[in-house]
């Protein structure tokens, strides 16, 4: 997998789409009933810049965070103090495998690897009875709109529509999963899902990128995807969701 890394941080640290990303993740975690447990002991795996790590390191919780790609690692954010590991998975099993949890983060990480099952089954066991797991998800049909409508792409939304692979502008090839194998997983361990939301259902949809970058315009959107979020017909056409559940 080839990163864009200079690309990439920089829609995360400057673009007001990455910035409104995080902000709506964020707000998420933060309303999601996380348990009786101050501090959390915290493991976001597949962290990338690191950046939810040190947002949760500096409300005070214990945070683990793990990134395999060194190059990323070495932007990655450092404003909060939290453990950093980096390393392939089989390296990394080994100092985590004897830790437990009360809160998992997975997010945008298993569209970009081949074993899912083994990295899902590995993180549950590192759970604790009652533990929360977040986990976001590309969501095949934001894309689409994206390719369709944001990119003037047709041709690439219609070849997705009818199963090529994906692409992410700083990632490259997207092996996506469908929601349903994600529950049957889910079905498997005996839990379900307690929170549902869409994350990026209309921002991502304009070319006018100059507006965007206005107070006005940011704060207006943050409060049209917050109040949109849990909408049932929108989150189907969210370029990503986000899944919350306890084990």
């Amino acid at each position: 997998m080839t990163v864009n890394v200079e690309a990439y941080f920089k829609e995360v640290d400057e673009m007001p789409w990455g910035k409104l990303f995080y902000r709506l993740l964020w707000q998420q975690l933060d309303q999601a009933d996380l348990g009786a447990v101050e501090p959390l002991k915290v493991l976001d795996f597949g962290a990338g810049f690191c950046k939810t790590a040190a947002y949760l390191a500096a409300a005070g919780h214990q945070v683990t965070a793990y990134e395999p790609n060194r190059e990323i690692a070495a932007h990655r954010y450092q404003t909060a103090n939290y453990r950093f590991l980096s390393g392939d998975f089989a390296e990394v099993k080994i100092p985590l495998q004897h830790e437990q949890y009360d809160l998992i983060l997975l997010h945008n990480v298993l569209e970009y690897v081949e074993d899912r099952n083994e990295i899902l089954d590995f993180l549950w066991s590192l759970l604790v009875p009652g533990g929360r797991f977040s986990l976001v998800k590309h969501n095949p049909r934001g894309r689409i709109m994206v390719n369709a409508v944001l990119r003037d792409d047709p041709a690439q939304a219609l070849a997705e529509l009818q199963g090529k692979a994906g692409q992410s502008v700083n990632f490259g090839k997207v092996i996506d999963y469908t929601n349903e194998w994600l529950l049957d997983w889910l079905d498997e361990k005996d839990t379900a899902v307690t929170g549902d939301y869409g994350i990026r259902m209309f921002y991502g949809l304009s070319q006018n990128s100059e507006i965007k970058f206005t107070e006005d315009w940011q704060e207006n959107m943050f409060r049209l995807e917050s109040e949109c979020q849990t909408d049932a017909i929108f989150k189907k056409i969210a370029m990503f969701r986000h899944f919350l559940w306890i084990k």
